[in-house]
């Protein structure tokens, strides 16, 4: 297998065990296609799972053992009528207490918004054998891909002279739509670009550790630009992503 066999096997067992959303099942059946000594360890392992099951099938507890259970289950007994309002009045405000305290801890917390699911789509991408659906060096081949694929098309900007050079894209499913992602190179580091519909909305998103964000609007569209370079890098690439697609759009 490849050198990213580790990262492989890792994907293959939460295929295995359907914990891959729909972004990383693309990346996996990729990943698949393009290492035949997965595809066959990935088979193999299936065959394996059939064949447990098969052989080990689940079986009842005994009779005695849920009666055994459902003895200790019953109170040893039964509550007078002023236990059980105690008890019940307990109950009540037990959970009037919880629940408000799980409202405000509900409250505090930020629902998941399109950032989140970016930062995981980029992680994915690089655990996959490549990080992009079409690999180009070449901007004019990119727009048009995409828009044959989803009839979006962002910019494509050829930053290879300010040290970031262009890699390829790929199409990311973000909250259940496709979403256009460039990927450009900065040294050892790739960059994950998307470019979402201007009318979304730009909810912001905490990077994990050894990751930074940038995020900005542009013609048409919200920019997430993701990596693990460094957040000075990421800002200078930002920077140039604008300048060159601001020099690139006719005036009104």
């Amino acid at each position: 297998m490849s050198e990213t066999s580790n990262d492989q096997r890792l994907m293959m067992h939460a295929a295995l065990d359907g914990e891959l959303d729909a972004a990383g099942e693309i990346a996996f059946e990729r990943a698949l296609a393009d290492d035949p000594t997965l595809a066959k360890e990935f088979q193999r392992q299936q065959a394996l799972r059939r064949a447990l099951r098969e052989k080990f099938a689940g079986e009842a507890a005994p009779a005695a053992l849920r009666a055994r259970i459902e003895a200790r289950a019953r109170p040893a007994r039964a509550l007078s009528r002023r236990d059980a309002f105690s008890m019940a009045a307990s109950l009540v405000l037990g959970v009037g207490i919880g629940g408000g305290a799980m409202f405000l801890g509900l409250g505090e917390r930020r629902a998941p918004g399109p950032g989140d699911a970016l930062v995981a789509s980029h992680r994915r991408a690089l655990l996959a054998a490549n990080p992009v659906d079409i690999a180009s060096n070449d901007r004019h081949n990119v727009r048009p891909w995409f828009d044959a694929h989803i009839a979006v098309s962002p910019p494509t900007p050829d930053l290879a002279a300010q040290g970031f050079p262009l890699v390829g894209g790929r199409i990311d499913v973000i909250q259940g739509a496709p979403a256009p992602t460039l990927v450009y190179r900065y040294n050892g580091h790739y960059i994950s670009v998307t470019a979402l519909p201007a009318a979304s909305a730009a909810t912001p998103a905490a990077a994990p550790a050894g990751y930074h964000i940038v995020a900005w609007r542009g013609e048409g569209f919200n920019y997430w630009a993701i990596s693990d370079a460094d957040q000075p890098q990421l800002e200078d690439f930002a920077r140039a992503f604008k300048v060159a697609v601001d020099s690139s759009t006719p005036p009104r």
